[in-house]
């Protein structure tokens, strides 16, 4: 089994259009959408989803209102402004009471104990905001009542779909929810797990960057191929990404989209890349089909086109990479 990356450096390069291509052109092959904070390459394959399960990937604070002394502790110690106060004032109980309605057990909980303690002039309860806890666990510690806890959350979901393309695996993470990184790992090992048996080639789309995101996609792959534009921003995002690549020791290759808007640039991203070692596999043309191709969900190669000659000549040169 071998892995190939497709990244870049900055978003809208047209990697996703490049990695869509080349699901059409490879023989035996299970593909992984590894661009979990924004998934797009199932918008180019026809997929109907046959595996689903929820992923937890960050942990959140919980704090139990039957052991809680109202102390504040927790509200001293968390540095993310993420423990709120519950029941001090008739403002808080007004609003704990409006929101009663929809609530769930822990919160009505919550609210009832606010409008008991408001009415007996009983200390302040606190809760949780989850979307500013980091799960730090200092409340934790600092709590002398043992009231709080960490719970794993559900940050996303996972899928294994069948494609056009064959098996695909992808994911989805939630709406300002951590553990991104994590759940790109957990998206390649279902993905190498299916590929495993039938010793099948992985064709990942990645993110764009250099954040935790990529570094999870690119680890462990026999090659990555960068897509890159013949922009000042393309070549300065270019230079980044390579020193990812080589700081893990991942054989890279450089591919230039659009390169006949700006043949100037292209030769300046030529010469980093022949300063840095690195081999600039193909230069894909600007082509008015590949917009056209996006527009009717399907991958640039079943067209008649000159990016989709280009594209197939550099999956020509990436195949050669993937047998040394």
């Amino acid at each position: 089994m071998k892995q190939i990356a497709i990244i870049s450096g900055k978003g809208g390069t047209g990697k996703t259009t490049i990695a869509a291509a080349f699901t059409e052109l490879a023989s035996r092959k299970i593909v992984a959408d590894c661009d979990v904070e924004a998934p797009n390459l199932h918008l180019l394959l026809e997929h109907r989803i046959r595996q689903e399960s929820l992923f937890q990937g960050n942990r959140c604070a919980h704090i139990d209102p039957e052991q809680c002394i109202s102390c504040g502790k927790c509200r001293d110690v968390c540095r993310y402004q993420a423990v709120e106060e519950l029941g001090k004032g008739e403002a808080a109980v007004v609003r704990s009471r409006n929101g009663a309605q929809n609530a769930d057990k822990e919160s009505r909980h919550l609210i009832a104990r606010a409008t008991a303690q408001a009415d007996s002039g009983v200390g302040p309860l606190f809760r949780v905001d989850p979307k500013r806890c980091e799960g730090c666990a200092a409340c934790v510690y600092a709590c002398p009542a043992g009231a709080v806890e960490l719970r794993l959350e559900d940050t996303g979901k996972i899928f294994l779909s069948d494609s056009s393309a064959g098996e695909f695996a992808h994911a989805e993470l939630f709406l300002a929810a951590d553990g991104s990184g994590k759940l790109v790992s957990e998206v390649r090992r279902l993905a190498q797990q299916e590929a495993l048996g039938d010793d099948k080639l992985v064709i990942i789309d990645g993110s764009p960057g250099i954040g935790c995101v990529v570094i999870s996609t690119i680890t462990g792959c026999q090659a990555v191929l960068i897509v890159t534009e013949p922009t000042q921003s393309g070549k300065h995002d270019l230079a980044r990404v390579l020193k990812i690549t080589q700081h893990f020791h991942v054989p890279a290759l450089v591919a230039i989209n659009k390169w006949d808007l700006n043949p100037d640039m292209t030769i300046e991203i030529e010469k980093l890349c022949l300063a840095d070692g690195v081999e600039v596999a193909g230069k894909i043309p600007f082509d008015t089909t590949v917009p056209q191709a996006i527009a009717a969900a399907q991958a640039i190669t079943r067209f008649d086109s000159p990016a989709s000659a280009a594209i197939r000549k550099l999956w020509g040169r990436v195949q050669e990479e993937l047998v040394v």
